[in-house]
């Protein structure tokens, strides 16, 4: 008779068949989840690193704020001792500037001119005075012209009182003092000039 094997051959290599993909299933599994660890831990290693240099940054910045806060104190503080020091420039050059202007007035005064008033209100100078002839005024004003320290020569009025009795001529006249910066200039080329 034949050979004939009843043993349950097809379950076992089943069973077998079934093993062998649970054991694969296992190792993908095992693998996978081996991977996913080693990425996770990579992924913590760069975090990590990059908290580190975020807080450097962050430090860094906090240092170089504190470093803005100061220069910005320095920079207030020089505009300061800037301003004052050009206020007491300004005070030294305009120490003379009376001293100056009269000395001009002396200078540009021609005679038959008599000056009865002189007022200054900021930089303008209010000359009143008698003036034998218009002449002298027309003088005067060419004089102020070539000052150094006065400048922009304006007739205010020019006032004959009584012409058969050769009075003297009453005058108002407004003249402009330089600022200083140009009259250092031109004292500086007649300096030259010398």
């Amino acid at each position: 008779m034949a050979n004939i094997n009843l043993l349950p051959w097809r379950e076992e290599a089943r069973e077998k068949q079934k093993r062998d993909y649970i054991g694969v299933l296992a190792l993908v599994f095992l693998v996978t989840s081996l991977l996913v660890y080693l990425f996770l831990s990579f992924l913590e290693v760069v975090t990590d690193d990059q908290r580190q240099r975020n807080a450097y940054l962050q430090s860094e910045i906090a240092l170089l704020d504190t470093q803005i806060a100061e220069i910005r104190k320095i920079t207030e503080r020089k505009q300061d001792i800037e301003r004052r020091t050009e206020i007491i420039l300004n005070l030294q050059q305009s120490r003379n500037l009376p001293t100056h202007v009269l000395d001009e007035l002396v200078r540009i005064v021609p005679p038959g001119i008599y000056l009865s008033s002189i007022e200054k209100k900021g930089s303008i100078l209010w000359i009143e005075g008698r003036s034998e002839s218009n002449n002298n005024v027309a003088n005067m004003m060419r004089k102020v012209k070539t000052s150094s320290y006065l400048n922009d020569p304006n007739m205010q009025s020019i006032v004959t009182q009584n012409e058969e009795l050769r009075q003297l001529q009453s005058f108002k006249l407004r003249v402009t003092i330089r600022d200083d910066s140009q009259s250092t200039a031109v004292d500086t080329s007649q300096g030259a000039r010398k």
